[in-house]
Order: C-alpha cells, then structure tokens, then sequence
C-alpha cells in the first residue's frame, strides 16, 4: 500500500470524528453497449444516388433529434444499418426509452407543398356553385368531428365545378385565428394542383427541406431548401407577377399562410401563422424527411 493511500484511508477514518464532511466520490457513468438497427425501407424499387445520399443524411439527423450521439449510419443491401452508441446515458431503461423514441420518429414528417394561387382566386371562391359546395362540405365536417363514429372517413374538400375550366386547380383551406381568443373560422383559395406543378417542374415539397428552425421573436419558421428546391421556388417565383400574385404553403393539405410575392425566392423563406405548439411539432416534421418511410426490423447487440 503507498503512503498516500494510506494517508487517505485514515483521513477518511477521522473526518466523522472531527465533524469534517468529505465530498462524495463522483459517480461513474458506464456508457451502456452498442446497438445496431436495422432499418428496411416500405417501397417496392431500389433506393439509389440522390435519394439513398437523402436516406442516409435523413436517417443521421432524427437520431440527433432524440439526443443520440456517436451514431454511425450505413447502407447493407437493401437495408440501412444504424449503430446507436449511447454516449453517457446512465441506465438500460433510458437508453431503452430514447431508440423506442428514435423509432418513432424516424417517419415523422410534415408534408409541405409551395403553390401557386390562381390570380382569381377570391372571385372563383364566391361563385354560387362553388358555395353550394362549401357549406355541404363544412356541415360534413361538423357531422363527423360530432359524430366520427357513424362515419370513419373524414370528408374530403369537394372539387371545382367543371364548367368554370380549371384544369390543374383545386380548393385548399386555411384556418384564419384571432389573435385575440384564439377562435378561428376556414377561409378558401383556390391553388394549382400539386401533379400539375409537377408537370411544369415547379413543385416545391418537403423533401427539398434542408432546415427548419423557429424565430420565436417574430413567431416565424425558418425554412432552408436543397440547392435543386431553391431553384425549383426562384423558376416559380420568376413566373408569377410580383406584388400581384400569391403563394400559397400547405403544411398537411392546409393552407398555412399564402403571402403576396414581392420578390424572387431561392433556398431560404418563411412560414408565419402558427402557434408555439404547432410550430414545433412542423419545425421537428419538415426538417430533412426520410424519402420514403422505414421499418425497424431488428434491434440488436454489437460485437467489438
């Protein structure tokens, strides 16, 4: 034994005695083993090039999401391969807890669409026809939030009418709150339809989103889009007649927010709208989606 571990031993002895409260030895954080999931993706082709580079950024960021740190993501065939270490997480039940959370939101996603409104918007929304609709459509809607029991499926927003000749539009609702005592009433617009966008190379979605973040002085969501998404919103933005026009976000088939263009956009722009708890909920689903949904199919222990 040396004498400075014996100097130690008699300290610790007489420190009671003499009425001196020694510190408590720090306690020793054992990082629990490593894990491996084994994530196979829900889609019937081959995941490849733009996309898998996609899956593999995708896949990297929601395990951050949940505090995951020393993860190492790879592709094996046709599975993608995630080793979890679990840095400093003191227990099995936690470290347990946080990939049961990591599953669960690996799919997570908020659905997000830029689209153009048509410039006569508001006039096609009062045609007595296109009313009809709407009132039968909100009655339903009532009907089913009252009642879902007589009915599973949710009504859907009813087409436009075919002889206004509006190929490549459709109806969308926005929810209008008051800032005031947070009631709200559901506005209509009339936008172009997501395929027919498509069609002309200028669909803007989700899966263009590099980052999302809230600026809670200005109640705002950040959005930052893949360089091929920012040139998809400035050929949009380019077309449309700037301080005429709008365009219109959907987050989940609903209309967030559809401001006036009074500029070209490229890679960064903002939703605004929405409250604190909403907003976190879109920030965490828009930023960086997988491209297409994944199963866990086996949770298992790593050799080292």
């Amino acid at each position: 034994m040396s004498l400075l571990t014996l100097l130690l031993g008699i300290l610790t002895a007489l420190a009671p005695i003499a009425g001196v409260k020694l510190p408590e030895p720090a306690a020793q954080e054992t990082a629990m083993p490593a894990r491996e999931l084994v994530l196979e993706p829900q889609c019937e082709g081959e995941i490849t090039g733009r996309e898998e580079e996609r899956m593999l950024a995708a896949i990297q960021y929601r395990c951050e999401l949940v505090g995951l740190r020393g993860v190492q993501v790879r592709r094996d065939g046709r599975h993608f391969l995630v080793q979890v270490q679990s840095g400093l997480i003191p227990t099995m039940e936690e470290y347990t807890e946080t990939l049961d959370e990591l599953e669960s939101v690996l799919n997570e996603r908020t659905s997000m669409q830029l689209l153009r409104v048509h410039p006569d918007s508001e006039l096609l929304v009062r045609d007595g026809e296109v009313q009809e609709l709407l009132v039968a459509y909100e009655t339903a809607v009532v009907a089913h939030e009252e009642h879902p029991e007589l009915n599973t499926a949710a009504p859907q927003m009813p087409a436009l009418p075919a002889r206004l000749r509006l190929p490549g539009y459709m109806l969308a609702e926005h929810r209008v709150v008051s800032p005031e005592d947070g009631s709200g009433y559901y506005e209509y617009m009339v936008v172009q339809r997501p395929e027919a966008a498509a069609e002309e190379e200028m669909l803007v979605t989700e899966l263009e989103v590099n980052r999302a973040s809230p600026d809670v002085l200005r109640g705002h969501i950040n959005v930052e889009l893949t360089a091929r998404g920012g040139e998809t919103l400035t050929r949009l933005t380019r077309s449309m007649r700037l301080g005429k026009e709008r365009l219109a976000i959907l987050l989940n088939g609903e209309i967030a927010c559809a401001p006036l263009v009074h500029a070209e956009l490229g890679c960064t722009f903002f939703i605004s709208g929405m409250d604190d708890g909403v907003s976190e909920r879109v920030v965490d689903g828009l930023s960086m989606p997988l491209p297409v949904p994944v199963k866990v199919i086996d949770r298992r222990g790593v050799e080292k």
